[in-house]
């Protein structure tokens, strides 16, 4: 009797020590779920700022430098007939912001007597599918939607020269002074006769991409007789919708230094464009005007 009480006493201890091995068990795996849950949760946590930090930054980066960045491409040659030309002499395309002097670069003004700023540099690309002439990223895509509004009324526009190395200025204005030397004139005459028509390398607009001589198929003669084409018109009624302004008006060669050119444009955004327009004032007057 006494060796089956204690058989029976030891199998309830057994099963006590094993329902307590169990619960510790339990208790175990429980724990460990609750570990692994909150890791889970805590890699989450990290991932997502991770992607709100990586958000931020691109976005940062997306705001983009207001100041014209540097060039990635190269201008297509001039043809000679742009020899003798004045180059210091749809929607429109949305405008970059001013640089963080708060000017804006658009209307940088560059003449006769004043140069390109220093350490210019400007991101190009083709504006003139016909020709691969170039213009600085901005101004092309305003030039490509006016092409097409001009096509869209039966106006054919022929972008004949845009953005031009130093480099290549150099011997269109060499080419300018050389036939008033030819004419006889001395080296300072023939200088001042050239950037009446030529800039001086440096000192062109079409040096900056933001110049564009502007003509038509039918008419690619550079001379006043431009001003009677149905082209020219066009441009005078609606360039300044898409940003450009006549850089070379009729009576402001005392002021600018160039003669009529009314097919050189220069762009400066929609909104100087139009108040340019209206003002009725060259770009120097207008900038003396506000400065």
């Amino acid at each position: 009797m006494q060796t089956g009480y204690q058989g029976r006493d030891m199998s309830e201890a057994e099963r006590r020590r094993r329902a307590t091995a169990r619960t510790r068990r339990r208790r175990r795996i429980l724990r460990n779920r609750i570990i692994f849950a909150v890791g889970c949760l805590a890699v989450l946590a990290l991932a997502g700022f991770g992607v709100f930090k990586l958000v931020k930054f691109v976005q940062g980066k997306g705001d983009g430098d207001p100041k014209p960045p540097a060039s990635t491409s190269q201008p297509a040659s001039t043809p000679a007939s742009a020899a003798g030309t004045g180059v210091s002499t749809g929607e429109p395309a949305s405008e970059p912001a001013a640089d963080p002097q708060g000017e804006d670069w658009l209307l940088t003004l560059v003449n006769n007597n004043v140069p390109l700023p220093e350490g210019w540099s400007i991101e190009t690309e083709v504006a003139e599918e016909s020709n691969q002439k170039e213009l600085a990223a901005v101004a092309a895509q305003a030039y490509r939607q006016m092409k097409q509004a001009a096509a869209a009324e039966g106006i054919d526009l022929l972008l004949c020269s845009g953005y031009r190395t130093v480099e290549y200025q150099e011997n269109l204005f060499s080419q300018q002074k050389q036939k008033w030397l030819d004419k006889g004139y001395s080296e300072e005459d023939a200088y001042n006769e050239a950037k009446k028509v030529v800039a001086v390398p440096g000192y062109s607009e079409h040096n900056s991409g933001l110049a564009a001589d502007i003509v038509t198929p039918k008419h690619q003669n550079l001379d006043d007789a431009f001003g009677d084409t149905d082209a020219a018109k066009w441009m005078f009624e609606h360039a300044p919708e898409y940003g450009f302004i006549l850089r070379y008006p009729e009576n402001k060669q005392a002021i600018t230094g160039i003669i009529y050119e009314p097919w050189h444009y220069r762009y400066v955004g929609v909104e100087n464009a139009k108040a340019i327009t209206a003002s009725g004032k060259c770009l120097e007057e207008y900038l003396d005007q506000n400065v």
